[in-house]
């Protein structure tokens, strides 16, 4: 459970910074995801929190293939990303899963007889959802 709860909190931090995250700092493509139509929690997010007539130009948006897909929709869907709150909504919930890994972690690790090890791999999973690059 321990390594499950870090892993998505991993991932949906990874997702954010796709978003947010410098390119020199990151080395990925920024909005990639967006890009992609991947269906991030933040995609995800956005699809339950908009207004009927942008979930319907969202369906559309991610119904085409990627090479169909244009800059001004990528920052469209960004700019509601924004205005819904996906982001810091994503955030909260990476949060609480790394908490809940943490729990895990009391338990996983109860008998290790490390200290300095044990310490050190409780501190990735603070590292891993509040890295910026």
């Amino acid at each position: 459970q321990f390594a499950y709860f870090m892993g998505v909190a991993f991932q949906i931090q990874d997702d954010i910074l796709n978003l947010v995250a410098e390119y020199e700092r990151y080395g990925k493509e920024i909005g990639g995801d967006i890009w992609e139509g991947k269906r991030t929690l933040m995609l995800i997010h956005l699809l339950n929190e908009c207004e009927h007539i942008e979930k319907e130009k969202i369906t559309d948006f991610l119904a085409k293939p990627r090479c169909k897909r244009d800059a001004d929709e990528v920052n469209w869907v960004y700019n509601l990303m924004e205005k819904y709150d996906c982001i810091e909504y994503a955030r909260v919930v990476a949060r609480q899963l790394a908490n809940e890994s943490l729990k895990e972690f009391d338990v996983a690790y109860a008998n290790a007889t490390s200290p300095e090890d044990k310490e050190f791999i409780r501190q990735i999973v603070y590292y891993m959802i509040e890295r910026q690059l």
